[in-house]
């Protein structure tokens, strides 16, 4: 047989495979019935247009495709969309129900490691059950005294700019201030980003530049797997800067686990150590020595991928709320002020306890994490039951914005979460997910979030500066929310509240 025959016979033999293919999505397949575009059933390229070509848009053109063929429908040839909060407690059930994640989604994040990303349920809660009791708001409380110690200096850094008279970026600021407590918490080493202004712009920027691009990830996982097969010294010169980021992000965290199984294999006391985070230098030094994890969960390859994958969990989470609640704080006034006054209830130096009290903070803050979205890509549960295993989900945008739960959800309402009604709203809040799956660092973030809001509010008056709603609108789908092409993030002047005000004229920009 000649070359050309080999060509020709292997070109009819796709054809034919792809034509029976087609048919059966189409035709034969246990989601035909479902509605949606033909072409979403019949191919990815669909999606991945969505995806890729138009910057991760296929979140709000499944919005779009609800309208026109209702809340239940079929958006890629294995996947089923649900556009009905009524069905959350459905598709993100109990711990105890097994719900596996659909692999194909979590091939964006390419940490197969990490807790948030385990597919099967059974692995899943072997690596969530050694990290619960680090998470734990007890163990938070004991860390509240490091994230005061860092709310100070971010207040530090914002009072040197009013000083100068000059403008602060908060996105940045807040950048640094989560990545730093994120660490603390994690790690024995402390990265401090919040130091230095320049460094906090810088990772801001290259982790959101590396984010944009994981949707490839998704289409093509083969690209990476080659690029990662070949030696370092090939590839580094080509990799995207936050990449690189990542990579350092690893070196460090293998360092420390190093470390730590050094110290724990030298230690022939057999004295076991208090698991309380206090105690230790990092949470991975227990998870290390903890008697639950089978060997091959202590792999450092594993715990690096967990660690990178938390710590970027952490820091980019908290901060993006805080740029959300501080934007339409300062474009809204008449909110402000309503919060300074509920504030003046308090001491001055008020705990997280005695803040999580107050509820027209605690308002704001639901409303910030609300219009947040937290995780933006959807995130499929596959249920084990005798009817089917589609992956099915309801993204983040679909949940937040359904106007039978949340009437003008595009609004900055914290209203919307006060009395009775607010209450039953709680249980449509999906940025921390919920479920077997519910994110780990709830209450680290929380804390965070009431700390920092407080502290602010208290002792600044705050101005946007050259910022806008464009400047935190959710416009692309990058795994979390990303505002317009361009932006800067949230910008102000400010002025230490009881001093002189700012002249404007002699604002410069540094």
């Amino acid at each position: 047989m000649t070359l050309f025959q080999v060509v020709e016979t292997s070109f009819i033999l796709l054809a034919l495979w792809t034509s029976v293919e087609a048919i059966r999505r189409l035709f034969s397949h246990s989601l035909s019935h479902i509605p949606g575009p033909r072409l979403a059933a019949l191919t990815w390229w669909y999606e991945f247009y969505y995806d890729a070509v138009q910057s991760g848009q296929y979140v709000f053109k499944i919005q779009e495709l609800h309208k026109q063929y209702g809340p239940i429908i079929r958006i890629t040839p294995d996947e089923v969309h649900i556009n009905d909060v009524g069905y959350l407690d459905t598709i993100y059930a109990p711990s105890m129900t097994r719900l596996d994640k659909y692999d194909y989604q979590l091939r964006t994040l390419r940490v197969p490691g990490g807790v948030g990303t385990t597919a099967d349920y059974y692995l899943h809660r072997i690596r969530r059950e050694a990290l619960p009791p680090f998470f734990s708001k007890r163990n938070v409380l004991w860390l509240e005294s490091v994230i005061t110690e860092k709310v100070n200096q971010l207040c530090g850094l914002i009072a040197k700019h009013a000083a100068t008279e000059t403008p602060v970026n908060l996105s940045d600021a807040f950048y640094g201030f989560s990545n730093y407590v994120v660490n603390n918490f994690l790690f024995a080493h402390q990265t401090d980003v919040l130091a230095d202004e320049q460094e906090a712009a810088r990772l801001r920027h290259n982790s959101h530049e590396l984010l944009k691009g994981i949707n490839m990830n998704k289409h093509f996982p083969w690209i990476p797997d080659i690029l990662e097969a070949l030696p370092q010294l090939l590839t580094r010169p080509t990799m995207p800067p936050g990449l690189i980021d990542m990579l350092e992000l690893f070196d460090r965290v293998r360092a420390e686990l190093i470390t730590i199984i050094t110290r724990i294999s030298s230690n022939t006391s057999g004295e076991k150590e208090s698991i309380n985070t206090g105690a230790k230098g990092s949470v991975y030094e227990s998870v290390l020595d903890s008697p639950n994890l089978p060997a091959s969960e202590k792999a450092l390859l594993r715990l690096e991928q967990e660690g990178a994958l938390l710590t970027l969990a952490g820091t980019e989470s908290p901060a993006q709320t805080l740029n959300i609640i501080f934007y339409h704080l300062l474009a809204n006034p008449s909110l402000l002020t309503k919060l300074r006054e509920e504030l003046a209830t308090l001491p001055t130096l008020s705990t997280w306890t005695q803040l999580e009290q107050l509820p027209y903070l605690s308002a704001i803050i639901e409303e910030g994490n609300r219009l947040s979205f937290g995780v933006t890509a959807r995130t499929a549960r596959i249920q084990h039951t005798p009817i089917t295993y589609t992956p099915s989900a309801i993204t983040t945008l679909s949940a937040h914005t359904a106007e039978s739960v949340f009437p003008d959800p595009y609004a900055f309402l914290p209203e919307r979460w006060l009395g009775d009604e607010g209450r039953e709203r709680r249980k449509f809040q999906l940025t921390f997910s919920r479920g077997g799956r519910k994110c780990l660092g709830i209450e680290l973030a929380r804390a965070e979030l009431y700390l920092v809001t407080a502290a602010l509010v208290r002792k600044f008056d705050l101005v946007l500066w050259e910022t806008d709603e464009r400047d935190v609108s959710f416009e692309h789908d990058y795994h979390v929310a990303m505002p317009r092409d361009g932006s800067r993030g949230v910008r102000v002047v400010a002025r230490i509240r009881g001093g002189l005000a700012l002249s404007r004229d002699r604002l410069t920009t540094k």
